[in-house]
């Protein structure tokens, strides 16, 4: 099986190549059925993650994701993919499944979708998972050929390739705040200790992380994070995208301050 690293962003009705990125001509029409795969796989991933929240394991059993608002949707018509058996649920154009769950003391999961026979998802196979370094791992198969899915591929209208790679940053470094609040409430200090935070973020769907300079440090996928703490009840947080199009972009946030953005823009978004 030949493995494509092709990765491209998906943004509305049109779609813009990162020029590092794109290895073929022919990027995702955010029109077609990919996206309707890719969509819902990021659907019940979230649904998952959510269901581990609450129970702390996740779950084979479709109909628990659908009360965690994993509900793919049928075709404008009404009509639904057929499934190729027990335990799968479908949409319009493709049938989805949790393949695999493993528990404690490293749990995770892998679900599965399967592009309906006689339909223009047919040769379709998308996976999506836990990975132990990026956290997601999320890939497309067509007729053979397999590539990653990147996060910001297929997202809303209102979404563009440079505020989709922001938001790694902004809402990475919220989840950090968070995690550091949670903290001082327990312990009555912050810490720039990662590992006794809980924080990890998302690494790239392919299972790399950005760099890091030395270890106070922690990488995503195109940004880099780190905490400093500066007194017994002050924190300083900051990501830095150290790739793609916002390369350089600094965010930070203070304890009880704002989100401050210092943007640096590669042509891709002017």
């Amino acid at each position: 099986m030949k493995l494509n690293l092709k990765r491209w962003l998906c943004v509305g009705a049109f779609v813009v190549a990162v020029p590092a990125w794109a290895d073929a001509p022919t990027p995702v029409d955010c029109g077609t059925v990919e996206c309707e795969g890719i969509r819902e796989m990021k659907s019940l991933y979230a649904a998952e993650m959510a269901y581990f929240g609450e129970r702390d394991f996740f779950t084979g059993d479709m109909a628990q994701l659908a009360f965690a608002d994993f509900a793919p949707a049928a075709c404008a018509n009404g009509t639904r993919a057929p499934v190729p058996g027990p335990g799968w649920v479908s949409g319009c154009h493709f049938a989805y499944k949790v393949t695999a769950i493993t528990p404690y003391p490293s749990p995770s999961f892998t679900a599965v979708a399967q592009g309906a026979a006689g339909t223009p998802a047919a040769g379709i196979k998308l996976q999506i998972g836990t990975h132990p370094v990026s956290g997601i791992l999320h890939w497309l198969e067509r007729n053979g050929v397999r590539r990653y899915v990147d996060a910001a591929e297929c997202l809303p209208a209102q979404s563009f390739v440079c505020d989709a790679q922001l938001r790694e940053g902004t809402f990475g470094i919220q989840a950090l705040y968070t995690a550091e609040q949670s903290y001082m409430a327990e312990k009555d200090r912050y810490t720039s200790n990662y590992a006794q935070l809980g924080f990890m973020p998302f690494g790239c769907a392919d299972g790399t992380r950005a760099p890091v300079p030395d270890a106070s440090w922690i990488g995503g996928c195109k940004f880099i994070f780190r905490a400093d703490v500066t007194g017994p009840f002050s924190v300083n947080l900051t990501a830095r995208a150290v790739a793609g199009a916002l390369q350089g972009t600094v965010v930070t946030k203070v304890e009880h301050g704002d989100l401050v953005v210092t943007p640096v823009y590669s042509s891709v978004c002017r």
